[in-house]
């Protein structure tokens, strides 16, 4: 069975760190490390945080919440397949009344069209530039 200690103890020694190492690159002491890898200790939030970037992985990954290593973003994506659509975009846009973004309430309608076409594109080239790193 998996915990936080095994876990966190697999994904130091596959990046070939000692303890030791590992407490230098987060400001610990090496018996923190030792009581994190043994279930005797949780780190704080931040902390949790700042390893599961270190790792790439994501926080439920290292509290065990799900065995996907992948961050929650990207496991989204790759099951989606894709980010949104347009259509979702521009509503979830008006929904959240876009006051002040590129003062999108006090444009024309032809404005407003042309500021979420500029969005959509940037959405098109975020998503090429995913899939081709995928």
């Amino acid at each position: 069975m998996s915990t936080f200690g095994t876990r966190l103890k697999r994904l130091r020694i596959n990046m070939d760190m000692t303890q030791q190492d590992f407490a230098e690159q987060f400001n610990l002491n090496k018996s923190s490390i030792s009581k994190y890898e043994k279930d005797k200790n949780l780190p704080e939030n931040q902390l949790l945080l700042e390893i599961a970037d270190y790792f790439n992985v994501s926080v439920d990954y290292l509290l065990c919440r799900t065995n996907n290593p992948t961050s929650l973003n990207d496991a989204k994506l790759k099951e989606e397949g894709s980010l949104k659509t347009h259509e979702q975009l521009q509503q979830e846009l008006e929904m959240k009344d876009l006051l002040g973004l590129f003062g999108y309430a006090m444009v024309s309608e032809e404005a407003k069209r042309e500021i979420l076409d500029f969005i959509n594109f940037k959405h098109d080239v975020l998503l090429q530039q995913y899939r081709k790193e995928s």
